[in-house]
């Protein structure tokens, strides 16, 4: 039995578990998945260092609007540095015609990027955390009321189990929440509803990541910024490291359903393609 008992590892719960770590409060970290990060995942190239990560979930942060987020970074010792932006941004309107440079447009305030990636961020908080609290490969499946306790069911590699905590918090997305999790006593309709249509930020995006010998656009006076009509990619940044791998990114601007009932070999090939047309053969 724990007294608060956290139903998601991603960040919203790993801070959390961490809030209550430092003020010595009982809990535990429910997490259906093999390890605790949601929707933030940072790629190692492969044979690299450990710091030679790549975001493909968030990327930035900026400080001066998230200051909480800022302090929390400079309580772990985490290092930032600016995400690249000098130099010239090309605007793809078609296919059959050149791209088109212009004048970038830098964030203000400046994006921030974190070594190591945003993963970093999991990593040290993970850290700081009590192992024996904090369970992964539980996929929470029932909360039942049962006088002052709350009853959980989750199933995991050894088979379905139960826990009671005096307080159950839910750090997943609400409509997920409404979706996965059978209550007891059941919602309010209206607030299932509710639930159900709260969307998540940029849950239905997706990114393309192309790593490269060294970042060639920048030798052209090029950011690595660009927009394009006809994409697939419809977004690209420069996501080089310092003194590390060259990369570029991209959101893709086609729908997730279209992704899904595409090829996987085809969306890549059609990246390398539009990569080429902006960026020239080294691409």
């Amino acid at each position: 039995m724990a007294r608060i008992a956290i139903i998601g590892a991603g960040l919203a719960g790993l801070y959390a578990a961490d809030r209550l770590e430092q003020l010595g409060i009982d809990y535990v970290l429910l997490e259906a998945r093999a390890a605790p990060g949601g929707r933030i995942a940072s790629a190692r190239r492969p044979g690299a260092g450990a710091a030679d990560r790549f975001d493909l979930g968030p990327t930035w942060f900026w400080p001066a609007l998230q200051p909480q987020l800022e302090r929390l970074i400079e309580d772990l010792g985490l290092h930032r540095f600016a995400q690249h932006e000098d130099g010239a941004m090309l605007v793809e309107r078609s296919a059959d015609c050149a791209p088109e440079r212009m004048r970038g447009y830098p964030s203000e305030p400046a994006a921030q990027r974190l070594f190591g990636g945003m993963q970093s961020l999991v990593d040290a908080l993970r850290e700081r955390l009590d192992p024996q609290r904090v369970f992964t490969q539980r996929r929470v499946s029932t909360l039942h009321q049962t006088g002052a306790k709350i009853e959980i069911g989750s199933e995991g590699p050894g088979g379905r189990g139960t826990m009671s905590a005096d307080e159950v918090w839910l750090a997943l997305p609400p409509r997920l929440a409404a979706r996965d999790l059978q209550f007891g006593p059941d919602l309010p309709a209206a607030l299932r509803r509710q639930w159900a249509a709260t969307a998540t930020w940029m849950a239905p995006h997706a990114k393309y990541l192309a790593l490269y010998e060294r970042p060639f656009w920048r030798e052209q006076g090029l950011s690595g910024e660009a927009r394009s009509l006809p994409g697939p990619l419809g977004e690209i940044h420069d996501a080089s490291l310092p003194d590390g791998s060259a990369a570029l990114f991209g959101f893709f601007a086609l729908p997730a359903h279209l992704r899904r009932s595409a090829p996987e070999a085809q969306l890549h090939s059609a990246c390398r393609e539009q990569l080429t047309r902006l960026f020239g053969p080294l691409a």
